[in-house]
């Protein structure tokens, strides 16, 4: 799998039409319901969402034994386009605070604790995203910089010196899924030419790799 060697791996055409028109008015709906183009744990909020996410379908991009543990919808429109820089995915969201060594610094985002995960704990764990419209390269695609998941955490100051290695852009139609390790360096640029741009965020892990004393939100 080019996601465990590269970081990332492409999945071409994986959700058809009739799906995808399902889950673009579901999408919708908890966008309006929510007042917000960024809404989490989207999963707890429609049970065809939550259905797509435990699937086969979904599952067999992944390595075996990960539970998803978070999910998120993004919403990019032309009034909504917001660019986001370099950085990696290091936070886990949690049922409780607990101060703990190898956990922190810790957060609270719309009343749920999020913390920094040990490194054996992202390494262990895969995204999915699933494009519900086109996202080609002047409309915001990730870019992502290929086995740069194999350097372990980067501290935020030390970002900018691996930015300058060869990027990829993840250019996807509707129906694409990009499969990624949370330690890959990506970014997404504000869209040149923007359109609607709707993507079903999944994060999964291995449950028996977290502190016995923590409990995931969202498993």
């Amino acid at each position: 799998m080019t996601l465990d060697s590269q970081g990332f791996e492409m999945h071409r055409r994986v959700i058809n039409a009739d799906n995808l028109q399902k889950f673009r008015i579901i999408c919708d709906q908890v966008i309006k319901d929510a007042g917000t183009p960024c809404v989490r744990h989207i999963d707890h909020l429609s049970p065809p969402i939550k259905e797509l996410s435990t699937s086969p379908q979904l599952l067999r991009l992944i390595p075996p034994q990960l539970t998803l543990v978070r999910s998120i919808l993004f919403d990019k429109t032309v009034a909504q386009n917001w660019p986001v820089a370099w950085h990696q995915d290091l936070t886990i969201a949690l049922q409780h605070k607990i101060d703990l060594p190898t956990y922190g610094p810790w957060s609270v985002k719309e009343g749920i604790a999020h913390t920094q995960a040990p490194l054996e704990l992202l390494q262990a764990m895969a995204t999915i995203r699933i494009h519900l419209d086109d996202t080609p390269a002047d409309n915001g695609a990730l870019r992502v910089i290929p086995k740069s998941h194999q350097l372990g955490k980067i501290a935020s100051a030390e970002i900018a010196e691996h930015t300058h290695q060869p990027s990829h852009i993840c250019e996807c139609q509707a129906g694409d899924i990009l499969t990624m390790s949370p330690l890959i360096l990506h970014s997404s640029p504000r869209s040149t030419h923007p359109s609607r741009r709707r993507v079903l965020h999944f994060e999964y892990a291995p449950l028996e790799k977290l502190d016995s004393r923590l409990q995931w939100h969202g498993a």
